[in-house]
């Protein structure tokens, strides 16, 4: 090997270990520091506590006992079968989702898809997951974003699935009671077709006519393209909106198939290349106009991804979870490590172009 090659190769290898080195200190420097935001996600779940704590009121005026499983008396765990019940589901799932910190959760996962106050932002809440609907709705009302939700009635199991105060009535409850300012632009039925064709006929019925007593506008759509339309063109016309959210598996949410909740789950930023069909939903269509998604039903996975229980026997004290955290670097080890390293390159560089002793001799006699 020519010396040349030898010192170029020496070169090299120090600016290897010159950027592992200033990796390896740049990891040894990381220090957990609230988020810029920490104040406004406290106040997030402490607001969701107060909803909590009005639809207990609720319940125990309407003779609805809390859930056996409600281990955490959240006011938030349905039943295992109603006649609103539309599909199967994980208990420790909506139990985690009825956790305050799910309002904190929803306030980063917000900034984190760019929305900031005085955005809008539209949802679309299946009755499956009520504590993660109202965490939403808190989230927005601390962070000053406008909300623009459709609310479903059919839930899966141990949801919100007891006839007697399903989700839409639950929001519009804490309305009346000006402990929210978020409220239903449109209501369905959910379930099959979205349209309840699967729920006990005379249960729906009463359903209806409750909802009818309370103002809150049903929506009956049951052909799949038109539906998406109605819920694109309110969200439009009352935003535009800088985000979509989807909680629970509600059918225009994720569409037809697996293809949305194959899209993943949490923050969906928009730049994939997406195929849309005719069976696609809103997740799907809103990426692909590039508009973020927030996606919210693997809430396992969701919490695995921000270092949070699921399903804790015991919640930690307000304001001490991950999800108040974010980890920071010390860059100056990352900028120290670059400069040397484009030195170290630039040496290389002008060794390899610098003629060699015996090319200039020829240069200099013309040969």
């Amino acid at each position: 090997m020519k010396k040349n090659e030898k010192t170029i190769l020496a070169l090299l290898c120090i600016a290897v270990l010159v950027l592992s080195g200033s990796a390896f200190l740049t990891h040894r420097s990381a220090v957990s520091a609230q988020t810029s935001y920490y104040e406004t996600q406290l106040e997030a779940a402490g607001r969701l506590e107060d909803y909590f704590a009005a639809i207990r009121g609720y319940k125990a005026e309407r003779g609805v006992p809390l859930s056996a499983d409600d281990i955490h008396g959240t006011g938030m765990i349905g039943l295992p079968y109603t006649d609103i019940t539309t599909t199967s589901g994980a208990l420790e799932a909506k139990r985690t989702a009825a956790w305050p910190d799910m309002a904190a959760l929803c306030v980063r996962m917000l900034h984190e898809a760019g929305v900031r106050p005085g955005d809008t932002v539209g949802a679309g809440f299946s009755g499956s997951f009520p504590g993660m609907n109202l965490a939403v709705v808190a989230a927005c009302e601390s962070m000053g974003v406008e909300l623009i939700c459709i609310s479903s009635v059919g839930a899966s199991t141990y949801g919100a699935n007891d006839p007697q105060l399903t989700f839409p009535e639950m929001l519009w409850l804490l309305k009346e009671d000006a402990l929210v300012e978020t409220a239903s632009a449109a209501v369905t039925m959910g379930g099959y077709h979205d349209v309840g064709a699967d729920m006990e006929p005379s249960t729906a019925q009463t359903i209806k006519e409750r909802l009818a007593d309370a103002g809150l506008p049903l929506s009956e759509r049951e052909d799949f393209g038109e539906n998406i339309r109605f819920r694109q063109e309110l969200y439009e016309s009352m935003g535009p909106i800088r985000c979509f959210i989807a909680v629970g598996g509600n059918l225009t949410s994720l569409g037809m198939g697996e293809e949305g909740a194959s899209l993943g789950q949490g923050v969906l930023q928009p730049g994939r290349q997406i195929r849309l069909s005719d069976g696609s939903g809103l997740v799907q269509r809103y990426l692909a106009d590039g508009i973020p998604v927030i996606n919210l039903l693997n809430l396992k996975k969701i919490m695995a991804d921000y270092s949070m229980p699921y399903d804790p026997a015991v919640w930690p004290e307000a304001g001490t979870s991950a999800v108040y955290t974010t980890t920071q670097y010390s860059m100056q080890w990352i900028f120290f490590g670059l400069a040397v390293t484009a030195a170290l390159l630039g040496m290389c560089l002008y060794i390899r172009r610098k003629p060699r002793s015996g090319q200039q001799d020829q240069k200099e006699r013309g040969e």
